[in-house]
């Protein structure tokens, strides 16, 4: 019995009438040639004509072969060629293609449509018949064409027949003949014929048929899907016919289609004139003598819609039905599967499509990939392929952390695998499943199919859930800026009055949404740091691994021992004068421009007191939680969250000494004039208004204060903060400007301390940051105020926005040293 399985992979799609073409891109698509291809079909001719073929009825061909149409052949099918140049441009012709002339022809006087009243086939296995298995699809008229062949097989081989009929539309003919002898002759001697030289229309016979058809179930869910059995039981009971040949699955990946292989042209016309039925509770359609064929690894943004177009686009029409093309998309495999009949037919002509210049080729089956999860460490990859269940049919592995990807050549045991779920090697038992792009999420981008739009939307923002769950897929997902700000910008509201008033089609406020969203960024951020690299433009970068250094302090805190100077003696400072600047620019940037002028920057993250990384957890927007998503800064902040990357970790006690911060010790809440400094921080990330865009190069071993304003500080009727609160925030800032001189940092990178979310006054503040910058006045070279205005600007106490009370203020002021100084005046640390 013959297999009618699928044929081994990567084997050509059969081209009816032409050979498979190598896709070269043009200024159309479908646009294809290859002179290789013609120069062999040239030398195949050569070759084919230097020994006369034998049997009377098939004289050797005349010396001016390529103006004759009917031509013998008595070779084996492998040495044939059949494109030229002129079948070639034939095909793709731009002006009018293929299917624009069929519809031509539709329109002339001369109309042959296949019926069962007038195509009158035999039942199988009559001694006197023989088959056309392929009619060109050239011509899609059938007295034509059996014309046609009677006349060639007459004039040029001698060949009487009785009789020929073809049916265009299931793409098949047939002879009959006189006799068993006469039959043999055509089928054994002659094979096959050229029809017409001029387009290379081949004909070839054979003794027995194939009929191959699809049934499509309407749903793709697995559990609603009847057998294999019951559709071919549902065939026999509906049409009247005798059972299939074949019924099967047609993949694992579409298994909603199925293949049935029949034999009888009779039943089959009879079939045709219906083409939906009801089955299991399920709407099924289906495409009588289709071809079939695949695409593996389609672009991320391919779509239904897009290879639609592509074909119509190849076929120069604007819309085929689809009751002669059927496509489905599987945009987690990244695979598609179409499906023509009909007239769609003459597709089979192209060997591929062209999607954004990206030529895909067709494939005649899918690769068989299965997916081992989690694979220990200790399992040698070679023990796994070799393992007895897989019957030598592994033909290639590849290792990702715990998962392992196996491609096997046989399709029953890669359906057998995938059936069992799960193989045992030594002690060690894994999952085994059908390998698709969210098995492997490091090739596939955060889009709105696979998380914005979907999964993401039944969650809360909340990093932690997920954090439980390092395996989630989120982790592993490529970062894609512009869908990100694609997102991000549809559910950004500047209008306040409507802020938490609008909602998504799920229900969700804007709000929330944007919390979600910048969620999402924190967890590819934290992917990206637990891998150790990220990926830009094709380009694996890979983060230096620092052991974070952080330092709490306190009010006992000290940071060097007092001594004791006279009054005249002279405090030196490093530096003749401090310049401060107000820039509205991200405080990041400002960093990397500084470090490029070999300067030693600290940036101060105006820090929740209670909480780590302030609503970093919930994607809150300010900005301590820009850092944390743009940076490894939760390492050093949020204890647990290491992963196996710990930082050392220190308190300065009262004795001006580092001791490792114990268990009992907590940062947090921290200290009301307390700070928490870190080193060997790591930057990978652009701004939000990028879509947090990864930096080209990181921008490692930069240096942290955290402090933490005040919030909801007491106000007077002047908009400046009362007496106790202006005092304890000068302490504050004192401590910010101590802290980053014994460090030994010649520039500070400071913002409106508390003027947003926080509510201080930003003019007040700018004045007391005036005051304490004149106190350390040459202790630092510079002093810059990063500040833009945010949603928190414009308030009461801010009507104005931040940049601007401190641009007045404090923009090109230079402060130098005090060259006099008084009884109990304040002056540096």
């Amino acid at each position: 019995m013959k297999n009618y399985s699928q044929s081994p992979r990567y084997s050509p799609i059969p081209v009816r009438g032409h050979s498979d073409l190598y896709s070269v891109k043009n200024d159309r698509p479908d646009q294809i040639h290859s002179s290789r291809t013609i120069d062999q079909a040239q030398h195949q001719r050569k070759k084919l004509y230097k020994k006369s073929p034998s049997g009377s009825r098939s004289p050797s061909p005349p010396t001016d072969y390529h103006k004759s149409s009917c031509v013998p052949s008595s070779h084996n099918d492998d040495e044939y060629v059949y494109t030229t140049r002129q079948s070639l441009q034939t095909t793709i012709e731009p002006k009018q293609s293929i299917m624009s002339k069929a519809q031509t022809r539709e329109n002339s006087k001369v109309s042959n449509t296949s019926s069962s009243s007038t195509f009158k086939p035999s039942n199988p296995g009559d001694p006197n018949v023989a088959y056309i298995p392929d009619l060109p699809l050239e011509n899609d008229q059938n007295q034509e064409l059996e014309n046609m062949i009677r006349q060639c097989l007459k004039v040029k081989h001698k060949q009487e027949v009785i009789d020929i009929k073809c049916n265009t539309q299931l793409g098949v003919g047939i002879v009959r003949l006189k006799n068993k002898e006469e039959k043999d002759h055509l089928i054994n001697v002659l094979r096959r014929i050229i029809l017409d030289t001029k387009v290379d229309t081949i004909i070839k016979f054979s003794s027995d048929l194939e009929l191959v058809s699809y049934v499509v179930i309407e749903s793709t869910n697995s559990n609603d899907l009847p057998t294999p059995e019951d559709v071919a039981h549902r065939w026999v009971h509906l049409y009247k016919t005798h059972h299939p040949l074949a019924c099967e699955q047609l993949s694992v990946q579409f298994p909603n289609i199925f293949r049935i292989v029949t034999n009888s042209l009779d039943e089959l016309i009879k079939a045709m004139s219906v083409k939906e039925f009801a089955i299991s509770g399920q709407l099924a359609t289906v495409y009588f003598r289709a071809d079939c064929c695949f695409f593996e690894e389609l672009p991320r943004n391919a779509s239904l819609d897009r290879l639609r177009q592509a074909i119509n686009y190849q076929l120069s029409q604007k819309s085929i039905s689809k009751a002669s093309l059927y496509i489905q998309y599987n945009k987690e495999t990244a695979n598609a599967v179409v499906l023509t009949s009909n007239r769609a037919r003459m597709w089979a002509a192209f060997d591929s499509i062209n999607l954004d210049g990206k030529v895909i080729m067709k494939k005649s089956r899918l690769a068989c990939r299965l997916l081992l999860r989690p694979v220990p460490k200790i399992l040698s990859v070679s023990l796994i392929q070799n393992h007895k269940f897989f019957d030598n049919t592994v033909v290639n592995a590849i290792k990702k952390d715990d998962r392992l990807i196996l491609e096997l050549s046989d399709k029953n045991v890669y359906e057998k695998c995938v059936e069992q779920g799960a193989l045992r090697v030594g002690e060690q038992v894994m999952h085994m499943e059908v390998y698709t792009f969210s098995s492997n999420p490091e090739d596939s981008e955060i889009d709105a199919e696979n998380w914005y739009e979907t999964e993401m939307c039944d969650h809360k923002p909340n990093i932690m859930p997920f954090i439980t769950n390092p395996q989630h897929p989120i982790f592993r997902l490529k970062w894609s800026a512009p869908a990100f700000l694609e997102h991000f910008r549809r559910y950004t509201n500047v209008d306040r009055a409507s802020v938490g008033s609008e909602y998504d089609r799920y229900g969700i406020d804007f709000n929330t949404k944007r919390h979600l969203l910048r969620m999402t960024v924190m967890l590819n951020t934290i992917g990206v740091v637990w891998k150790g690299s990220y990926s830009l433009a094709e380009r694996e970068i890979k983060l230096k691994q620092n052991r974070l250094k952080t330092i709490v302090y306190d009010h006992r805190s000290k940071l060097q021992r007092g001594m004791t100077a006279s009054l005249s003696s002279a405090t030196k400072s490093p530096y003749s004068s401090t310049l401060i600047e107000v820039v509205n620019d991200d405080c990041l940037y400002v960093y990397q421009q500084l470090i490029a002028q070999k300067r030693r920057p600290v940036l101060l993250n105006m820090a929740n007191a209670d909480s780590p990384g302030g609503g970093y957890r919930s994607g809150d927007g300010a900005q301590e939680e820009t850092l944390f998503r743009r940076s490894d800064y939760f390492r050093s902040l949020d204890i647990g969250l290491d992963r196996g990357q710990p930082t050392d970790r220190f308190y300065c006690n009262s004795n001006c000494e580092l001791e490792p911060l114990s268990e009992r010790q907590r940062m947090y809440p921290m200290d009301t004039f307390g700070a928490i400094y870190t080193s060997g921080l790591t930057v990978f990330r652009q701004n939000e208004e990028t879509g947090y865009a990864f930096m080209k190069e990181p921008l490692a071993d930069l240096c942290s204060i955290a402090m933490a304003a005040y919030r909801d500080p007491k106000v007077d009727n002047n908009n400046c903060l009362t007496s106790k609160f202006s005092v304890g925030t000068r302490k504050k800032i004192e401590n910010i400007f101590a802290i980053a001189h014994h460090h030994k940092h010649d520039c500070l990178i400071l913002s409106a301390f508390g003027c947003g979310a926080f509510k201080n006054p930003p003019k007040h503040i700018a004045a007391i940051f005036k005051s304490v910058a004149e106190q350390y006045a040459g202790f630092f070279k510079s002093i810059y105020f990063a500040i833009i205005d945010d949603h928190n600007a414009g308030q009461q106490l801010n009507p104005q926005g931040n940049y601007r009370p401190f641009k007045q203020l404090l923009d090109g002021k230079e402060f130098k040293p005090i060259e006099h100084k008084m009884q109990d005046m304040m002056i540096g640390p």
